[in-house]
């Protein structure tokens, strides 16, 4: 049977923003279901739908920019599929745009290679603003920086520094708001509390590290040093 695969861009704000990445696909297939739209599904003794995410947002952090590949059993106008499904999706879930790509098109998580984030940062003493940007730019000449991460797997001591492209900040009365690009994809990546956790431990700057607020301003394609975004025709064919 032939299918249709429609790459959507969506925003994961507010309340939203603590729906874990596996409840997300639920639900997803969920409004898809009360959308009557007709669903491919996967093979085997356990057919799942087809709906593929691009890197996972942790819980709590929100998303101004996320994207989804839906595989679809029919064909819809795309329009009139976007306002039913955005009618049956949660608050805090915004679908912005979206278009149908070729079942060729590479998957979102072998295409999206980069992240920027915006994170805002409660300070435990004053810190002016030469202070912090003498910390950033610091922390930005240092050639290394070992960062100790505890999984399942115990302890890992990994050199974060590679991964984190940009990092820029400011002082706004008593937080701090940060810029933060970094690496992604299936070769790993760094976390934005981690790059601050560093940030605060080797240059002494007094980071709120528990209460921090984390948005992903943006997930791209990023090459020879330009974004773009995974909906661009050319990552569609």
């Amino acid at each position: 049977m032939r299918t249709l695969r429609v790459r959507i861009a969506y925003t994961k704000m507010e309340e939203a923003k603590y729906i874990a990445h596996l409840d997300l696909a639920r639900v997803f297939e969920r409004a898809l279901r009360r959308a009557n739209v007709r669903l491919a599904y996967s093979e085997g003794f356990n057919p799942h739908p087809k709906i593929a995410f691009g890197s996972a947002l942790a819980v709590g952090v929100e998303g101004e920019q996320e994207y989804v590949d839906i595989e679809l059993a029919q064909e819809m106008d795309l329009k009139e599929l976007m306002g039913r499904l955005q009618e049956q999706l949660p608050t805090g879930i915004r679908l912005i745009e979206g278009r149908y790509v070729t079942q060729a098109a590479k998957a979102l998580m072998a295409v999206l290679n980069s992240a920027s984030y915006q994170v805002t940062a409660s300070l435990g003493l004053p810190v002016s603003e030469a202070r912090l940007q003498e910390g950033i730019e610091a922390w930005l000449a240092r050639q290394q920086v070992p960062y100790i991460r505890y999984s399942k797997k115990g302890r890992v001591e990994k050199d974060i520094r590679p991964w984190v492209k940009v990092l820029a900040g400011k002082i706004q009365g008593d937080e701090a708001i940060f810029d933060i690009e970094v690496e992604v994809g299936n070769q790993g990546s760094v976390r934005p509390e981690e790059v601050l956790g560093s940030l605060g431990d080797l240059e002494n700057l007094p980071l709120d590290l528990e209460h921090l607020r984390i948005k992903r301003t943006g997930i791209y394609v990023s090459y020879e040093g330009q974004k773009f975004s995974p909906l661009d025709e050319a990552f569609g064919k």
